[in-house]
């Protein structure tokens, strides 16, 4: 997975809550598993999905009238049947 984030920064500290139950049932594989970078993978995932939607929310008006263009004028290269 490629790393969107300075893995190499300072650690900071996050309050959180885990289900007891979850908690319950990952006990057996806490030596074996590295929840800290687990968690910061999941969180730098998390964290690409809301900018990526928060990219396309903000350039929605845009897309749309690209959309719209293309529709009436074609893909280029389509001429060459090269798509």
């Amino acid at each position: 997975m490629q790393t969107y984030y300075d893995s190499t920064a300072k650690k900071g500290r996050l309050p959180l809550s885990i289900n007891q139950s979850l908690l319950d049932r990952l006990e057996p594989y806490k030596q074996q598993v590295n929840f800290s970078a687990q968690t910061e993978q999941l969180l730098a995932r998390l964290l690409e999905e809301l900018e990526n939607r928060t990219w396309a929310e903000r350039n929605a008006v845009a897309l749309a009238a690209h959309g719209r263009d293309i529709s009436v004028t074609g893909l280029a290269g389509a001429e060459f049947d090269r798509i």
